[in-house]
């Protein structure tokens, strides 16, 4: 049987950009990206719990693998600290989910540095903006996948201590986590993918900003 289980969401975050001063483009941006880093922090946060989390409902789901129905005490036992580990889970992506949304509100930023300035910096910041707002909605997508995951968990995790399970109906269960799985792993993947741009064109902002001066 399969037992790689978890989505282990291990996913990339913001640089900070170094604090710049006074009034110019440079100092403007930073103050707003400063702002998206903050407003991310519960997601940041979200993610180290998720990922001891995890870690630890793997190593119980492995245990639970190598009992018998002749433990069934022990079975349900575990069974039930898996299920409240998902409860755990799925509260911990929705305050991720929460940080995200707010981070993308402070893009609204931008609009006060576009009006404010040249063709060409506003080209770059632009892009900018473009990328970061790609970024939210590629994490979006990695919650979305990630609840449907907790759910199929959810299902399997019930079906462990019940003595009228298949040992077919369980493997079935474990074939459909893992599919998802894989979903919220190319998800996950994408968003990475999506933060390395962002913190990649950043740099190229700072500069155009810098030789614009």
């Amino acid at each position: 049987m399969k037992k790689g289980l978890m989505g282990f969401v291990f996913v990339s975050s913001l640089f900070l950009t170094a604090c710049t001063f006074g009034d110019s483009t440079e100092s403007q941006l930073t103050d707003v990206l400063s702002n998206v880093y903050e407003q991310e922090k519960g997601y940041r946060d979200a993610q180290t719990e998720l990922a001891k989390l995890e870690k630890e409902e793997q190593t119980t789901f492995n245990q639970v693998m190598e009992l018998t129905q002749k433990d069934k005490e022990q079975v349900t036992k575990l069974a039930g600290e898996l299920e409240a580990s998902v409860s755990k889970r799925v509260t911990l992506i929705e305050q991720e989910s929460n940080s995200m949304e707010n981070a993308e509100t402070s893009l609204s930023g931008f609009e006060d540095i576009l009006k404010e300035s040249k063709d060409d910096e506003s080209k770059v910041l632009k892009e900018l903006r473009t990328a970061l707002e790609a970024r939210y909605e590629s994490h979006e997508n990695v919650s979305k996948e990630y609840l449907v995951l907790t759910e199929l968990q959810q299902k399997l995790y019930d079906l462990l201590p019940k003595e009228e399970t298949e040992q077919a109906v369980l493997q079935e269960q474990v074939v459909l986590v893992n599919e998802q799985n894989e979903k919220v792993q190319s998800a996950i993947e994408s968003f990475n993918d999506s933060t390395k741009e962002v913190n990649e064109l950043k740099k190229t902002v700072y500069s155009t900003l810098s030789s614009e001066k």
